[in-house]
Parts: structure tokens; sequence; C-alpha cells
């Protein structure tokens, strides 16, 4: 670290990065190198002559007369040609003080020290090494990209064996960040998956056929009618059914991007009766995304605990005929109304609703039953049962590293969509028509919404157009990621509802086409040669 290419130790003063003078430098990195876990030097300042003492864990310069401390950085850290994506802050001439001349003295070590120096030595080795090798993502595949993320997490976890500090390894945890989100781009900002369900009692007594037909890449479904005609249709992924497990193992990984500061919205699309509720809570001995989604988060604070402080908040709504309810209010007097606001910072925010502390993954769950039973529902000739509102669950998150003192917020939205059968298939009157009007009138607006992103527009004119796209303004495009199931009945008997929602999940999808037709066979049909 010597030369004119020299690197050099900063401190924060007046809120600007300043190196130290090279023979203060020398001796730090000297220091440093050795796998020292503190420094002592001296500096000229205004004339006198001061001690202080850097602590390489802390990253903390302190006076030893005043006790004041100030943040350092070590070379690593400004390195272009180790960190590759590291802003250069070097400022030649600008220094934190005046050099005094000293020769720098090794203590004598006894062997557990010279063990932990050897250490220390090996572990910031393999953290420049990590750095290094992954400085330029430009390009790299999805599959090295997987297994660069494995590389990195594990050297992580090494170089805190070999007893770095969590400061001293935030580097690695940011490489980590970076190539998980470079991955999650690669997928898409949204991906939509299929999944079907078993014929239920109804379907049995009526006799229905199955319409539906999955190919083995698990990524087509050919959905055929009475008659043999057939559309084939393309997802990222599908399901018929797979277990509540391998569902949420598709998604368990844009967990992590809500750490990294990111929103992340799941939604449940399809008609009433085709499992979306099934799929986003299941029930108590079969539970689905929103609690595997919850345990993953408390796990992720667990694994986080060392160096972060986590606050997690949830809220819980349903948006009902144009307003928006809150479903965990118990007091008795009447609720008061909620309303969509935002923040300077773009931040959506359910004004009123009760915002629920969450200390466990359990007292969410017994929260979410609680809510469950104040949730709309009416009679349809779809469901006796049916879900008649838009259903969020929301986790709000506040990440502290007690190090830097520094906030990352992330934000999780969980969206079961109300039955998006058509008017005339649900068979409702008077005020329950009133409700299919509305869903189907917001259902269209997130379609829209969802389309223009897809298509890679930054602004959809349809965002404000309902309450419900309105609500998720923050959680769709940009750099939220987003997540829906597209959820079919297997039911001959329901063949243009399922046409129906594979049609809305393509618009989500960068796709070209909304279905290709296929012969009676289920064979693709040509397309007409142009004349």
């Amino acid at each position: 670290m010597s030369g004119d290419n020299e690197f050099f130790f900063q401190v924060m003063l007046m809120g600007s990065w300043v190196n130290f003078p090279p023979n203060a430098n020398k001796t730090i990195c000297d220091a440093f190198q050795n796998g020292e876990k503190e420094v002592d030097f001296k500096l000229k300042i205004d004339g006198k002559e001061v001690n202080y003492t850097i602590d390489f864990l802390r990253m903390k310069q302190t006076s030893k007369y005043s006790k004041k401390e100030r943040s350092c950085r070590p070379p690593w850290d400004l390195s272009k040609k180790l960190q590759g994506d590291a802003a250069e802050t070097k400022e030649e001439g600008k220094f934190a003080g005046d050099d005094v001349e000293q020769e720098y003295k090794q203590a004598k070590e006894d062997k557990a020290a010279k063990l932990a120096r050897e250490n220390r030595i090996k572990a910031l080795a393999l953290l420049q090494k990590l750095l290094g090798d992954t400085a330029n993502l430009k390009g790299v595949p999805e599959e090295r990209l997987i297994e660069i993320r494995a590389e990195v997490a594990a050297g992580t976890r090494e170089c805190l064996a070999l007893e770095l500090s969590e400061e001293e390894v935030r580097p690695l945890r940011d490489r980590v960040r970076k190539v998980h989100n470079t991955i999650q781009d690669l997928k898409g900002a949204i991906r939509v998956f299929a999944r079907t369900r078993p014929f239920n009692q109804r379907e049995k007594d009526m006799g229905s056929k199955n319409c539906l037909k999955f190919s083995e890449d698990h990524m087509t479904v050919q959905v055929e009618n009475s008659d043999g005609d057939a559309q084939r249709f393309m997802f990222d992924t599908t399901f018929f059914p797979g277990t509540q497990s391998e569902v949420f193992k598709e998604l368990k990984e844009l967990v992590q991007s809500v750490f990294d500061g990111y929103n992340v919205t799941v939604f449940a699309y399809g008609q009433t009766g085709s499992g979306k509720t099934f799929t986003m809570y299941g029930p108590d001995n079969n539970r689905g995304v929103v609690m595997k989604t919850i345990d993953e988060v408390f796990r992720l604070k667990d694994e986080y605990s060392q160096a972060f402080d986590t606050k997690i908040s949830f809220h819980m709504v349903e948006l009902h005929n144009g307003n928006f309810g809150d479903l965990m209010y118990t007091k008795k007097e009447k609720a008061p109304k909620i309303t969509v606001k935002k923040t300077p910072e773009n931040e959506v925010l359910f004004d009123n609703a009760t915002d629920v502390p969450a200390d466990s993954p359990k007292q969410l769950w017994d929260q979410i039953q609680n809510g469950f039973e104040s949730r709309k529902v009416a009679a349809t000739a779809m469901n006796s049962e049916s879900s008649r509102s838009h259903l969020f669950t929301v986790m709000k998150l506040e990440i502290t590293n007690r190090s830097t003192g520094k906030v990352i917020k992330g934000k999780v939205t969980l969206v079961d969509l109300a039955g998006s059968e058509r008017v005339k298939d649900s068979m409702v009157e008077g005020d329950a028509l009133k409700e299919a009007i509305e869903i189907n009138k917001s259902l269209t607006a997130l379609g829209d919404v969802m389309s223009d992103i897809s298509k890679g527009a930054k602004n959809s004119t349809s965002m404000r157009s309902t309450p419900l796209t309105n609500a998720l303004s923050d959680s769709l495009g940009g750099t939220a990621k987003t997540l829906m199931f597209a959820c079919l009945s297997p039911a001959e008997v329901n063949v243009s509802e399922t046409i129906m929602t594979c049609q809305w999940a393509m618009r989500a999808r960068k796709v070209v086409n909304d279905g290709q037709k296929c012969d009676k066979a289920g064979k693709a049909k040509a397309k007409p040669k142009r004349n």
C-alpha cells in the first residue's frame, strides 16, 4: 500500500473524507495489514502533537486528549481496483494533519495473539479477493450470479469466523445484496406464476371435465374448451397444484430484497373459488405465502441481529366498494376513515390504519386470523362464501445499522384480490352487483398498470385511477419487485373465466400475444402468410 499509487486511510472531517498524511498512513496501514486490532499514532494539529488511536474493529479514530471519535475507512473501501463500483474520493494534497516522525514498534505477541493476527491477515486477503473477483457483474449469466452470491455469502461467514468485525465485512454484505438484486432484476419487473387446484365437490357433482394441460417445462398451460378449441399461455413458473412449500420457494428470495430496502408486492388473482386465499393464507396446518413470508422475515431478522436492529410492524386492510376498512381496529366506536397518502419520499401510507408492532410470527398469525373475521364476504353463484374485497396485509421493516446509524426501510405488500369473474357469471344483483362492478373496474386498472410496467413505461396513467392502484403506487414499477399468482380452476365449466384469467396475467408479462391459438389436437396453428 505504498508508492506513487498509494491508497490512503481516511478520516471523516467536516463532512468529507480526508487522507491521513503519508508517514501516519504507513503506520496505520502496517498495523492493519499485520492484523492488529488497533494502532496508536501522532499528528500535528495547529502546531501541537496530538495522540490518536484507531480501533480497526469499529473503524473509529479517537483523540486521547479530547476522547472525540471520528469515522475512518481503510484503503480497500476506496480502491476501484478492488471494489469496481465504489467512487474514488481521494483528494490529492488534502490531509488530516501534519506528519510526526516516529518509529512504529510492534509489540511482542504470545502464541494466541500471533494466531489471531494470522487469521486476520487471511480474512482480509479473502475479503479483498472476493471484492476484486466480483467487481464487474455486467453480462454475467443468471446461473453464475447465483453461484457468486453463494460464494460471497460463504466468504462473509468465513471472515466473521476469523474474527473480522461486522463493520469490516460490510462491503461483502453490500456485494451479496448487489448480486442478489441483479438476479431479481434479470427475472423481470413482474413475474407471473400459474397455479391450479384439485376439483372441488361442486365441480365433481356437475361431472365437469379437466380443461387444463400443463407441459413438462413447468411454464406452459394449455386451456381447452368443450369443442376442443385450445389456447396456450406461457408463465414464469406453473404449479399443478404444487405444495405450499414449493410455491413459497419461488418467492423466498424476494424477502431478502425487503431487507435491502426494496418494496416487494405479491398478488393472487383469479375467479372466486380458484384457490387465491388458499395460496396466500391457507389453513393453520398448511400455511401459504403470507405466513411463510412472515416466518422468513423473522428468520432474517435473527440472522441480521448481530449488527442490525430491525423493527417490524404491519397492518391489515380491505378495499371494499372503493373504501378502505381497518381489519385490525378493535375499539367499539366507529373506526376513522382510512385514506391513502404519500410522504415526500413517495412512500404510500394507509393513513389512520392501525399499525401493529410485530414481535413474533405467532403474534402476527393470531392478528391475521382475527382480521379474517371482519372481512367482507357475500354469496355468489361461483362460491357460497365469496370474498368481495381486496385484502392487503402489509409488513413494514426499519433496519438500523448499529455501527453506522444508517436506516434502511423496506415493505412487503401481500394482496389477496377479490374474485375476477364477470358480472353475468356471478349472477348477483343490488348491492352485490355494485360490488362486482367496482371490483372489475379496479382489476382492469391494475391490469393496465402492470401491462404498462412490463412494457418499460416509467409511469402509468392508470396508477391513480382507482383506490386499488393508487394504494400500490410505491409497490409497482420503479425498483419495486412484483410477483403474481394466476389461480386457475381446472374445471371445464369455468373455462371462459380461466381463459380470461390467463389473458389478464399475460398482460403483466413481457409477451407479444395474449395466447397462442391451437387446433383441436392441441398443436399451435401456423401464422397466416402475408400476401
